[in-house]
């Protein structure tokens, strides 16, 4: 087993606010909201983020949060956790780090939202994680951002008032964000959020 670890958040975690996406295969099952110091992942339903499925152990892993740094524990698990691909026993976690889990996977989210409260030139990234631009990053600079999922369907990114704000703009099928369909109005977007579009699965990311 291999241990990996790489520096810490820096100090605007203080302000920040920490979310699991739980999710198996493409589809975010839940957000788990992370307050406490220790968080347990397991299958047991005593534990904190209970992932009900033989692949996990009774008690799989921990994330420890102190002050700045988040820390994932391996429990000694059967089939053991992995961090961005690599098997773990101990990782420092910075945000957007997948946490494989059995068949489930999570993503950790850092919200900065005194961060893109100073930024004036706000900029982001989309991250195609699937489909046909699998791999690929586009740059979000504009003040409105075309994005396509297919021929069939499109939304548009827009910028204001320091956030940025996905809309449905082509297609039969409503743009979803963490397994959720945003309906017809603009939905804010957080850093780190996934976007369902056409199939295809993106992450937003704020350029900081």
């Amino acid at each position: 087993m291999h241990d990996a670890e790489h520096p810490g958040m820096q100090e605007e975690r203080a302000t920040a606010a920490i979310r699991l996406l739980v999710g198996s295969g493409r589809s975010v099952l839940r957000i788990v909201v992370v307050t406490k110091e220790r968080l347990t992942i397991g299958r047991r339903p005593q534990n904190d983020v209970a992932l009900d499925d033989l692949t996990v152990s009774g008690e799989h892993a921990v994330i420890e949060t102190h002050g700045t740094e988040s820390i994932v524990h391996d429990l000694g698990s059967r089939n053991g956790t992995l961090v961005n691909g690599l098997t773990v026993s101990r990782r420092v976690l910075c945000d957007g780090d997948v946490i494989d889990i059995g068949i489930y996977r999570l993503r950790f989210v850092v919200d900065r939202p005194q961060l893109v409260k100073k930024r004036d030139a706000l900029a982001g990234w989309i991250d195609f994680l699937s489909g046909p631009k699998a791999g690929s990053s586009q740059h979000i600079e504009r003040t409105i951002t075309r994005i396509d999922g297919s021929a069939e369907q499109v939304a548009v990114l827009s910028r204001r008032n320091g956030r940025f704000h996905l809309t449905h703009l082509e297609g039969p099928a409503l743009p979803q964000v963490n397994g959720e369909p945003i309906g017809l109005v603009a939905c804010p977007l957080a850093d780190g959020d996934l976007i369902e579009l056409a199939g295809a699965m993106l992450r937003f990311r704020v350029d900081c």
